[in-house]
């Protein structure tokens, strides 16, 4: 427990660990500042070695994709495909995975000459392969189709195109059910038989070591004709896997973090016209950016319009239409904006009259409600009421959604268990998508109240403290340090910091900080906070720079201020 948020009287939460070792040690073997060393162990990183691997993570680190199951039957079909010239072509899901992973593997094909089909299907065509695709797509004389970001669940779909003469290789990352299909290959690394050390992969992430362990195969067997260099495919990969919240360790962190630098480094065309059309805050590309500006306008394509769109975008090698097909992106994203704010008006009114308050689950259905966006506006619901979601719409002669679990919840274990009353599931751990008849919602409802064992309610503090800190070690050394712990998103968040300041004034948003040196501080509030009448206090802080009149400063954003008793 953090000494420094002991009796607080919100009960602000400490995940730093019991101490077995020393961090000060730690800290002075790496020759990193006091604070960094309590980082660590905070993470879990006790060593140095493991310490070194985590902040100064190599490329030849990653793990070997042969490792992935059918990766020797995916890559062997593949070739043949190239060397006889067949038909090939990717299918791919509509989101921000899938659109990046047909784009890494469509830019790798271009790269050695080949040039393949590409099928994105509609929102409501459904998630995952379909049969009236299949059909269109063995008329068109395709052999080889690769599905990425979807197929684990496709069993019939993929028997009709085996009947057809199209063999199918997936490459996905979705919970296979236990009667898989069998496709030429089925590269996923949540199969109960993978050897993959990391199985928390987004689907661009299989992708990119599908097309790692292609490229090991054409050179040894002398089919390139020139060193195709995949450090810069790493910028998809970054959107594909913060876009589906993978955690960012081990082989994640890896490719994120080269990704980020590949970005920062050598920017390609979608970039730059980010930056053309002023749209990223002070022209910074960091998780923040990536978060609620790029990837927003890369999903809202495939929810309210064509992904085709978003995946042209990406692609593209031209600045003009790059710039344009922004434009674009950036007005669906608007759309879709209002249309999620009417939605989630309304559900809380609904959710104020009912009698939510003492269930453990919702589960909503409106058949006016948008399918592109009940997947995000579950997450809202989920994120503000502190239980599993499941928001549905009407798609034809049935109700189709999207569920979000939260940390406890087996959000696809839990639906799986309920598939007498679905006509179809899928998803993972902390999402799902189902489809079931409207008779049956009543009885899904009752028993997936049933089996949740318990809410997820948040504790109205919600915020882990990671660490207590003095303003004194809030140096540019240490930031230094915050530079190679990042990047920050799932299983590795940015720190939690317990400040404890001798004063406060608050202007709106804003505050001015005295720390016990006298020394003024800045920072802003993220949430709705007040500042405590009595006692001493402390704040809950993470830390950003910020650029005034071009000189570089620390930042505080608070998240909550505490009033310490004891």
């Amino acid at each position: 427990m953090d000494k420094g948020t002991e009796g607080a009287e919100n009960k602000a939460q400490s995940v730093e660990p019991e101490i077995h070792g020393n961090p000060r040690l730690l800290a002075k073997e790496l020759g990193i500042p006091d604070l960094a060393g309590r980082l660590l162990y905070s993470r879990g990183i006790f060593d140095p070695d493991n310490a070194d691997k985590f902040l100064y993570p190599k490329l030849k680190d990653l793990s070997d994709p042969f490792l992935l199951p059918d990766i020797d039957e995916g890559v062997g079909r593949t070739v043949e495909a190239i060397q006889k010239n067949e038909n090939i072509c990717l299918y791919g899901d509509y989101d921000a995975d899938g659109v990046t992973s047909v784009a890494i593997l469509s830019n790798f094909f271009h790269h050695i000459g080949i040039n393949p089909g590409i099928y994105i299907p509609g929102r409501y065509d459904g998630y995952g392969l379909n049969i009236n695709a299949v059909k269109k797509l063995k008329e068109q004389g395709v052999s080889l189709l690769i599905c990425l970001d979807c197929g684990s669940s496709n069993r019939e779909e993929i028997e009709q195109a085996k009947s057809y003469g199209i063999d199918i290789i997936v490459i996905d990352h979705h919970e296979p059910p236990k009667a898989r299909p069998a496709p030429v290959a089925l590269i996923n690394p949540k199969r109960a038989d993978s050897r993959f050390p990391t199985r928390e992969l987004a689907a661009c992430g299989v992708t990119f070591f599908y097309v790692l362990a292609l490229r090991r195969r054409l050179a040894h067997m002398g089919l390139l004709t020139h060193p195709v260099n995949l450090k810069k495919e790493l910028d998809l990969v970054v959107i594909g896997s913060m876009g589906d919240m993978v955690p960012l360790v081990n082989d994640n962190r890896i490719l994120v973090k080269f990704g980020m630098a590949t970005m920062r480094k050598s920017p390609r065309t979608w970039l730059k016209a980010f930056h053309s059309e002023r749209i990223l805050y002070n022209g910074v590309i960091d998780e923040y950016a990536l978060n609620f500006v790029v990837i927003p306008r890369i999903n809202a394509a495939g929810r309210i319009s064509d992904a085709r769109r978003a995946l042209d975008f990406l692609v593209s090698q031209d600045d003009t239409d790059a710039c344009t097909l922004l434009v674009e992106l950036n007005e669906t994203n608007r759309k879709r904006q209002k249309i999620e704010e009417n939605i989630l008006r309304e559900i809380s009114g609904s959710l104020a009259n009912g009698d939510f308050d003492t269930r453990k689950s919702i589960v909503l259905y409106n058949q006016s409600w948008h399918l592109g966006v009940v997947g995000i506006v579950a997450q809202k619901v989920m994120e503000k009421y502190g239980k599993p979601a499941i928001i549905l719409t009407r798609v034809g002669d049935y109700l189709k959604g999207s569920g979000r679990g939260g940390n406890g919840i087996d959000l696809h274990g839990t639906v799986a268990s309920l598939s007498p009353f679905l006509l179809k599931y899928g998803g993972h751990r902390f999402a799902c998508g189902i489809a079931l008849a409207e008779e049956n919602l009543k009885l899904f409802i009752d028993a997936f109240e049933e089996r949740i064992e318990a809410p997820i309610t948040l504790p109205d503090k919600k915020y882990i403290v990671d660490a207590r800190a003095g303003f004194e070690e809030l140096t540019m050394e240490f930031m230094e340090f915050m530079e190679q712990l990042s990047p920050f998103g799932m299983g590795n968040p940015r720190p939690n910091l317990m400040l404890f300041p001798s004063a406060l004034k608050q202007n709106n948003r804003m505050v001015r900080i005295s720390d016990n040196n006298n020394k003024i501080w800045f920072g802003s509030m993220q949430g709705q906070c007040e500042i405590p009448r009595n006692g001493p206090l402390g704040i809950i802080v993470t830390l950003t720079f910020k650029e005034l009149r071009g000189e570089q400063f620390i930042h505080l954003n608070i998240k909550d201020i505490v009033s310490i008793t004891g």
